[in-house]
């Protein structure tokens, strides 16, 4: 049977009627990170020819250096990877995913920072021309 409220009933008697708010089960999974890029892009593809990039960015904050690892898949890395060179700031933004991984016979659970939306930082290695591109996950 439904409550009955008006616009004058207090939200502690509502409580006392209802009990507490029940738990959520959903979150927010997104990222916004800023770091320089901790070595040279290499662009791989899947067996399907799908391009991927997995690099490490170093970002500091507080005196505290955090190593992260990325992931940005077919145009996201193959722009990264052109225009990307070990020492270039980059923001990206985008969720987080886990995987499991096999090193040494043992079974490890790593986490990736899935890069939907990126921008380059800063000025790009010598000899590429300079681009102002911002690439979301999907774009041509």
């Amino acid at each position: 049977m439904p409550l009955k409220r008006n616009a004058e009933q207090k939200v502690d008697e509502v409580m006392a009627e209802t009990g507490p708010p029940k738990a959520r089960s959903w979150g927010i999974n997104h990222f916004h990170v800023v770091g320089r890029m901790t070595a040279d892009p290499q662009l791989r593809y899947t067996p399907t020819g799908k391009a991927v990039l997995h690099f490490g960015i170093a970002t500091t904050a507080a005196g505290n250096t955090v190593f992260l690892d990325l992931v940005a898949w077919e145009r996201s890395g193959e722009v990264i990877a052109t225009y990307g060179a070990k020492g270039r700031e980059l923001y990206a933004e985008g969720r987080i995913s886990t995987r499991v991984r096999e090193i040494e016979g043992r079974r490890v659970k790593q986490v990736d920072l899935v890069v939907e939306t990126f921008q380059l930082l800063g000025r790009p290695p010598s000899g590429v021309q300079p681009t102002d591109e911002t690439v979301a996950d999907g774009a041509a």
